[in-house]
């Protein structure tokens, strides 16, 4: 984790990479940084959009439908571009 203070604003979605990582590289990230959570998977692939591709689940219903994803980085269900993809890429 890095020792520089995150912003924290709580009703804002959190960001994706401080999630993941614990940590967050952009100067004025807009977005919320909670400090009681811990990363959630070290290495985790994600997708242009910052969520996980977990290729052995079941496509995220959300994302399907709307390209968008209301549980964020810590969803359990796969972010891939497109359920018939089996490329594998890491973006």
């Amino acid at each position: 984790m890095s020792d520089k203070k995150m912003p924290t604003r709580p009703g804002i979605p959190e960001c994706g990479n401080y999630l993941l990582t614990g940590n967050c590289d952009l100067k004025e990230c807009k977005y919320h940084h909670p400090m009681n959570k811990t990363p959630i998977e070290p290495g985790l692939a994600l997708n242009n959009k910052g969520l996980p591709l977990r290729p052995n689940q079941a496509i995220c219903p959300d994302f399907s439908r709307f390209g968008l994803c209301k549980s964020g980085p810590a969803c359990k269900f796969d972010h891939s571009s497109s359920s018939s993809s089996s490329s594998g890429s890491k973006l």
